[in-house]
């Protein structure tokens, strides 16, 4: 009876991420200048990810309706605001660009002016009206002190600095975000669930996640130096489908395990492309680059490692008597159902 409802338990906790964050892969990107006392803010929209209304509205607004750019400035300015030293800034002209025939972003740029030029920073935003409930916005916000890797995250969407502070951009710094990076990344840690499942002892879980890593390692190094770069509309989309595709296996496949390390290294390469759009909009530039990646890697590692020592031990809990059989396939399936709702998300925007 306990180990049953451990069972409903974990299937439960396996699905959460497909409600809880239905429409995660919303993400739109921000660049954010403070030059003096002039702040400039730059929104960068995948299109086929938003509501197909907002993206009618910002064609529109491209194409010259005048009534359309004036409803998305008006909206900027219920939903965008901006204060330096204790005083909000001046929202001044904004500029929509993109959202053309053959464009796959738009963009919204918009220029503050403050009164002030240190202290204390804020900016909060909301725009799910035009992104859609459960968007999130990440990006960088430059000052005269250096970059910063910023988020608007719900419920709050706001972010609050000191502009005076210098930033920090040590070894531990990157560490740190590569270690909130796999935690938070759902689909990374539901892939892992999948890889070891059906896991046949300790040697077996070791050449999975070796291969994992190595594979990942590779192309996050690669597309963090950019030699090569994959759009983000091919990469999340494959990133799904790698999730259906091993937990099918497990399904399917009378000995999954024997070969598993080979699809973790091969979908590890995919992985590795996504990992990479951390680091991407930092715009990170010589020796900097390098603390990043080293950095960065390792952090993604240590997450991953921490995920792993408390996965398995559950794993093996519910995977005793006639839980061995039972829990691998309860499992695949709720990692594949969730896995087909990202990739159907991603594809075609539901």
């Amino acid at each position: 009876m306990i180990g049953r409802v451990l069972r409903t338990w974990l299937a439960l906790a396996l699905l959460w991420p497909a409600f809880a964050l239905a429409h995660a892969t919303t993400t739109a990107l921000v660049r954010i200048e403070l030059i003096d006392n002039r702040l400039h803010y730059a929104l960068s929209i995948v299109l086929p990810e938003i509501p197909n209304r907002s993206v009618e509205l910002l064609a529109s607004a491209v194409n010259g309706d005048r009534p359309a750019a004036e409803r998305i400035a008006e909206y900027a300015r219920q939903t965008l605001s901006v204060e330096l030293g204790s005083a909000r800034c001046r929202m001044g002209r904004v500029r929509i660009g993109g959202a053309g025939a053959n464009d796959a972003r738009a963009t919204i740029e918009i220029e503050f002016g403050c009164d002030a030029s240190h202290g204390r920073l804020e900016i909060a935003e909301d725009w799910s009206e035009l992104l859609g409930e459960h968007y999130r916005t990440l990006g960088n916000l430059g000052t005269a002190n250096g970059e910063r890797q910023v988020s608007f995250e719900e419920p709050l969407r706001k972010v609050a600095i000191d502009v005076d502070r210098p930033v920090a951009t040590g070894w531990f710094d990157f560490v740190k975000l590569g270690i909130e990076h796999i935690i938070t990344g759902y689909d990374h840690l539901l892939f892992l669930v999948a890889l070891l499942a059906t896991a046949q002892g300790f040697w077996s879980v070791v050449r999975i996640v070796t291969a994992f890593t190595l594979a990942h390692s590779v192309t996050l190094s690669i597309a963090t130096l950019d030699i090569l770069t994959i759009p983000e509309r091919i990469i999340e989309p494959l990133i799904a489908a790698s999730i259906v595709w091993v937990a099918l296996e497990n399904l399917l496949v009378t000995e999954p395990d024997r070969r598993r390390w080979i699809w973790s290294f091969v979908f590890g390469l995919v992985h590795g492309f996504g990992f990479a759009s951390a680091l991407g909009e930092l715009g990170l530039k010589g020796a900097a680059i390098v603390r990043a990646l080293v950095g960065f890697n390792v952090g993604v590692e240590i997450g991953q490692l921490i995920f792993v020592a408390l996965f398995l031990p559950t794993l093996a809990v519910l995977t005793r008597g006639r839980g061995a059989s039972l829990t691998p396939r309860i499992a695949s399936v709720a990692v594949a159902i969730v896995g087909s709702y990202w990739l159907g998300e991603r594809i075609f925007g539901w």
